[in-house]
Protein backbone atom coordinates (compact mmCIF):
# COMPACT_ATOMS: atom_id res chain seq x y z
CA UNK A 1 0.00 0.00 0.00
CA UNK A 2 2.80 1.99 1.02
CA UNK A 3 3.83 2.22 -2.70
CA UNK A 4 1.05 3.34 -4.58
CA UNK A 5 1.38 6.49 -3.32
CA UNK A 6 5.24 7.02 -4.75
CA UNK A 7 4.45 5.63 -7.91
CA UNK A 8 1.43 8.44 -8.18
CA UNK A 9 3.91 10.95 -7.38
CA UNK A 10 6.77 10.23 -9.72
CA UNK A 11 4.30 9.60 -12.69
CA UNK A 12 3.40 13.55 -11.46
CA UNK A 13 6.64 14.58 -11.79
CA UNK A 14 7.68 12.68 -14.64
CA UNK A 15 4.42 14.42 -16.87
CA UNK A 16 5.24 17.38 -15.44
CA UNK A 17 8.88 17.30 -16.64
CA UNK A 18 8.16 16.31 -20.02
CA UNK A 19 5.79 18.90 -20.70
CA UNK A 20 7.92 21.39 -18.90
CA UNK A 21 10.90 20.04 -22.09
CA UNK A 22 8.40 20.51 -24.95
CA UNK A 23 8.24 23.89 -23.97
CA UNK A 24 11.84 25.39 -23.35
CA UNK A 25 13.03 27.99 -25.30
CA UNK A 26 15.88 27.75 -27.75
CA UNK A 27 19.65 27.64 -25.28
CA UNK A 28 20.78 31.08 -25.49
CA UNK A 29 25.02 31.04 -27.47
CA UNK A 30 25.99 32.21 -24.38
CA UNK A 31 25.21 30.29 -21.87
CA UNK A 32 22.20 30.21 -19.44
CA UNK A 33 18.81 29.86 -20.33
CA UNK A 34 17.57 31.18 -24.07
CA UNK A 35 14.90 33.53 -24.55
CA UNK A 36 11.49 33.38 -26.91
CA UNK A 37 12.37 33.91 -30.64
CA UNK A 38 11.97 36.87 -31.58
CA UNK A 39 9.02 37.78 -34.56
CA UNK A 40 10.29 38.56 -37.77
CA UNK A 41 10.97 41.84 -38.80
CA UNK A 42 8.58 44.07 -41.00
CA UNK A 43 9.62 45.94 -43.70
CA UNK A 44 8.51 49.12 -43.73
CA UNK A 45 7.58 51.32 -46.42
CA UNK A 46 9.10 54.61 -44.77
CA UNK A 47 12.51 52.65 -44.60
CA UNK A 48 14.67 52.19 -41.66
CA UNK A 49 14.09 54.12 -38.50
CA UNK A 50 16.12 57.64 -38.28
CA UNK A 51 19.23 57.85 -36.22
CA UNK A 52 18.34 59.61 -32.89
CA UNK A 53 17.52 63.29 -32.78
CA UNK A 54 21.45 64.91 -33.49
CA UNK A 55 20.74 68.91 -33.35
CA UNK A 56 17.44 70.57 -31.78
CA UNK A 57 16.79 71.97 -35.15
CA UNK A 58 15.96 68.32 -36.48
CA UNK A 59 13.77 68.34 -33.65
CA UNK A 60 11.77 71.23 -34.01
CA UNK A 61 11.54 70.34 -37.82
CA UNK A 62 10.31 66.71 -36.65
CA UNK A 63 7.43 68.21 -34.86
CA UNK A 64 6.64 71.06 -37.34
CA UNK A 65 5.60 67.51 -39.52
CA UNK A 66 4.22 65.99 -37.24
CA UNK A 67 1.78 69.28 -35.87
CA UNK A 68 1.21 68.94 -39.69
CA UNK A 69 -0.83 66.04 -39.26
CA UNK A 70 1.89 63.60 -40.30
CA UNK A 71 2.64 60.84 -38.35
CA UNK A 72 5.96 57.71 -38.55
CA UNK A 73 8.47 60.77 -39.61
CA UNK A 74 11.71 59.08 -40.95
CA UNK A 75 14.99 60.45 -42.44
CA UNK A 76 14.63 64.08 -41.77
CA UNK A 77 17.73 66.15 -43.75
CA UNK A 78 18.23 69.33 -44.42
CA UNK A 79 18.51 70.86 -47.77
CA UNK A 80 20.93 73.60 -49.39
CA UNK A 81 17.73 75.79 -49.33
CA UNK A 82 17.06 75.91 -45.90
CA UNK A 83 13.69 73.56 -46.68
CA UNK A 84 13.95 70.64 -44.63
CA UNK A 85 12.84 67.15 -46.24
CA UNK A 86 11.59 63.53 -44.46
CA UNK A 87 9.10 60.17 -45.02
CA UNK A 88 6.35 60.40 -43.16
CA UNK A 89 2.88 59.02 -43.18
CA UNK A 90 0.06 61.38 -43.75
CA UNK A 91 -3.93 60.70 -42.88
CA UNK A 92 -4.39 57.55 -45.02
CA UNK A 93 -1.32 55.79 -43.07
CA UNK A 94 0.34 56.65 -46.98
CA UNK A 95 4.13 56.67 -47.00
CA UNK A 96 4.77 60.50 -48.67
CA UNK A 97 7.69 62.77 -48.58
CA UNK A 98 7.33 65.83 -47.11
CA UNK A 99 8.70 69.92 -47.41
CA UNK A 100 8.94 71.64 -44.60
CA UNK A 101 9.48 75.16 -45.71
CA UNK A 102 11.37 78.10 -43.91
CA UNK A 103 7.93 79.61 -43.04
CA UNK A 104 6.90 76.80 -41.56
CA UNK A 105 4.08 75.08 -44.21
CA UNK A 106 4.24 71.66 -44.55
CA UNK A 107 3.56 69.93 -47.79
CA UNK A 108 4.17 66.51 -49.83
CA UNK A 109 7.13 66.95 -52.11
CA UNK A 110 5.86 66.06 -56.19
Amino acid sequence: MMNRPLLACLLIVASTAAANAQMAWPPSPYGGAGKPPRPPLQDDALGPRSEPTVTVATAVARTQIEKGGYTGVRGVSRAADGTWHAKARNAQNAPVSVVLDNQGNVSEAR
